[in-house]
This record gives C-alpha cells, sequence and structure tokens, in this order.
C-alpha cells in the first residue's frame, strides 16, 4: 500500500505555524486578561490560569501568563474609567446592608476588608488596598475598582498596583499548577 503524501509542515514553515500557534496563544490571553478585567464574574482569570498552567509549556507559559495580566490591567482601566467618568452619585464610605458574618473567619475577613476599603479614602494610602486585593482577592478586586475609581487615587497608580498584584498572583498560581502537573 503507497504510503500518502505527508502534510507535516516542515522548514521554515513549521517556524512560521509554531510562531502564529504562540501569537494567537499571547493574544488570547490578553484578550480574556480584557475580558476578565470587565466582567470577572463571567470570565474568571484565576481558572483560565490554572487551565494553562496544566497544558501550556514553561517558557510560552510565562509569556502568556504576562500577557494575562497586562489584559486584566487594559480591563481594570476600562471600568475605572468608566466609573470615574459617571460616578458623581458614588461615594466611598456610604454603608451597605449585609447579612451578618456566620462564623469567626468570615467576621475576621470581613473586619479586615473593611480597614482596607477605608484607606482608600486616602489618596496614596489606597494603593495598598488595591495591591492586596489586587494579589489576594480579599477584598474582591471589583468591588475596590469602583471604590478607588469614586476615590482620589490616581489612575496611574491603581493600574501599577493592579497589574504588580495580578501578574504575581497569576504567576504564582501557575507555577503551582504546572509543578504539580506530570
Amino acid at each position: 500500500m503507497a504510503a500518502g503524501p505527508d502534510l507535516a509542515p516542515r522548514g521554515w514553515m513549521s517556524d512560521v505555524s509554531g510562531a502564529l500557534g504562540d501569537l494567537a496563544l499571547y493574544a488570547a490571553a490578553f484578550a480574556f486578561g480584557v475580558g476578565s478585567g470587565v466582567l470577572p464574574v463571567i470570565l474568571n482569570a484565576e481558572v483560565y490560569v490554572v487551565g494553562m498552567g496544566a497544558f501550556v509549556p514553561h517558557p510560552e507559559l510565562l509569556v502568556a501568563i504576562l500577557s494575562l495580566g497586562a489584559g486584566t490591567v487594559v480591563g481594570k482601566a476600562i471600568v475605572f474609567e468608566l466609573v470615574r467618568r459617571g460616578s458623581t452619585k458614588l461615594t466611598a464610605g456610604r454603608p451597605v446592608d449585609r447579612p451578618p458574618a456566620r462564623n469567626r473567619v468570615t467576621k475576621a475577613l470581613r473586619r479586615g476588608g473593611d480597614r482596607m476599603l477605608k484607606l482608600l479614602s486616602h489618596r496614596y494610602l489606597g494603593s495598598a488596598t488595591v495591591l492586596v486585593s489586587s494579589a489576594t482577592s480579599v477584598p474582591p478586586l471589583a468591588v475596590v475598582t469602583v471604590l478607588a475609581a469614586a476615590s482620589r487615587l490616581p489612575l496611574w497608580l491603581f493600574l501599577l498596583m493592579v497589574g504588580i498584584g495580578r501578574t504575581s498572583q497569576y504567576l504564582a498560581l501557575a507555577y503551582l499548577v504546572h509543578s504539580a502537573a506530570p
């Protein structure tokens, strides 16, 4: 039986297809980052990082995580600017009705989160809240983004803290998943 033609790319063509595949991975990570920055409940970046950590090889994983982090910063910049331009009715100190905490851990997390949110009223101390929130998700970054935009926190400082916090969180999570994968 005669063998059919070999359809595998050879030479420079395989280099081009490999580079385009990597570029598509980085572009998809960036686009997902933008989407997760704008719609964090629907597009969960942490789940995306777990998937990448399990299936993407090491050198490409690092660039893809950096691309995801950059996309997240762009998405949060969009939300920050939209809130800031329409934030005349928002105040960072307005009380919110919440159900009572059910256990000591929840109470402690809530107290810590409330203290961090109070820092947002300070022009530069609020950046600590953004950094902690973006690295640990306590308090939730979506809430911090809205309150930071309504406060006096400068956009450049907000974006810097989100970039550092989210990228370090993504890198740590990807490292844990990638090192545990067979």
